[in-house]
């Protein structure tokens, strides 16, 4: 067992349709360390984000974070995020036009 730590997601530009941003790959557990979303796009930006058990989809029974406005030039630490747990084929989805999105994982393999 090897246990390292990685930005699973190292700074994407959301977009304003939801979409997968990581999934944990076979025999692959991440534990979430750190998760930020920046905003630098001039106005307030609403941003949503799901963690997916596997099979399933993004859905308000999954939502860890619902339309959270982040405001031009905030960076928000999500502590929502902070310690989830993605198992194998779970999956992180997120939305929030032009918004950066940044998440670090303890990942065991």
């Amino acid at each position: 067992m090897t246990i390292a730590q990685k930005n699973i997601i190292p700074g994407v530009l959301l977009t304003g349709s939801a979409a997968t941003y990581y999934t944990a790959p076979a025999l692959t557990r991440a534990r979430i360390c750190n998760a930020t979303l920046t905003n630098n796009s001039g106005g307030a930006v609403a941003c949503t984000v799901n963690i997916v058990t596997s099979g399933d989809t993004a859905a308000l029974k999954n939502q860890k974070i619902s339309a959270r406005s982040i405001a031009n030039g905030e960076t928000y630490t999500c502590p929502e995020l902070i310690g989830r747990i993605l198992e194998p084929g779970d999956f992180i989805s997120a939305l929030g036009l032009s918004v950066a999105f940044d998440v670090s994982a303890f990942t065991q393999v």
